[in-house]
């Protein structure tokens, strides 16, 4: 089957190509939306400006599919094969990508507000400037990803592994990224503003500049991590191990480091104003300037 005959099939009123082989076939633009294509192989399809509104794709193959500006809202790409894909600007809201392998997907500007990505695979995909908003990335494999600019506000990544992601100017506010990895990655000017980050991993992370405020991090391990000139103003940092982090210039106003870790920490210039240490660990710690 080629595109002109499923185009003419579907205005006859068909919706059902479940395992079509339409590889490299060219939908540019074309209206197909409800339609089935379980299963299907698709691959290399162009879908640039198509509207797929409702389609069902689970676990198509779209391996490097152009769905450059495509509507895509409230689609079914559960399981479905995207490594590759060009997703640029395509309005993915509400879709549902549990599953789905993006590796390497080029996701810049795309919508993906309140789209469900529980477990998939974002491994090196390109997420620049993408709305995540209230999104579900429970589980989610965002490993050297690149979310910069990206807006995650209120998102679920709990459990999420963002090690060596570029989260550089992204936000978070609100966000659960409780027991969440991101070993490693680059957060400078990030805005985690109220996010929870109970028991995450922050090894090595770079947070200069970023904003934490209001964000709980009990039991959260920020090792060596660079937290230069970061706003933790009222901050929960209960029980968390800041062994040999960068705290210079850090704003801990209000701030609770209850039973904190800050053996080898660097404060110097640190606002500790009101901030509560009791029971924290400050043996060999830099002290903050007067």
């Amino acid at each position: 089957m080629n595109a002109g005959e499923l185009i003419t099939k579907y205005k006859q009123g068909f919706r059902d190509f479940s395992t079509a082989d339409l590889s490299r076939e060219n939908f540019g633009g074309a209206s197909l939306s409800e339609i089935i294509l379980l299963q299907a192989c698709l691959v290399e399809v162009n879908f640039s400006g198509a509207n797929l509104n409702e389609a069902n794709l689970t676990r198509a193959d779209l391996t490097a599919a152009n769905f450059f500006r495509a509507n895509l809202s409230q689609v079914l790409l559960v399981a479905a094969n995207l490594q590759g894909a060009t997703m640029v600007k395509a309005d993915l809201q509400g879709a549902k990508m549990g599953q789905a392998n993006l590796r390497e997907t080029d996701l810049t500007g795309a919508n993906l507000n309140s789209a469900d990505l529980n477990g998939a695979d974002l491994s090196g995909a390109n997420l620049s400037g993408t709305f995540l908003l209230d999104a579900n990335l429970e589980g989610a494999n965002l490993t050297e990803a690149f979310l910069k600019g990206a807006n995650l506000d209120g998102a679920r990544l709990q459990g999420a592994c963002l090690r060596g992601a570029n989260l550089e100017g992204a936000s978070f506010s609100d966000a659960k990224l409780n027991h969440g990895d991101l070993t490693e990655a680059d957060a400078k000017n990030a805005n985690f503003y109220g996010a929870n980050l109970t028991e995450a991993l922050l090894i090595r992370v770079e947070l200069a500049g970023a904003n934490l405020s209001h964000a709980i991090l009990s039991h959260a391990n920020l090792q060596d991590a660079d937290l230069n000139g970061a706003f933790l103003t009222e901050a929960i940092l209960g029980q968390a191990m800041l062994d040999g982090a960068n705290l210079t210039k850090t704003n801990f106003y209000k701030a609770s480091l209850n039973g904190a870790n800050l053996l080898r920490a660097n404060l110097s210039g640190a606002n500790l104003n009101g901030t509560d240490l009791t029971e924290a660990s400050l043996y060999a710690v830099e002290s903050a300037s007067d």
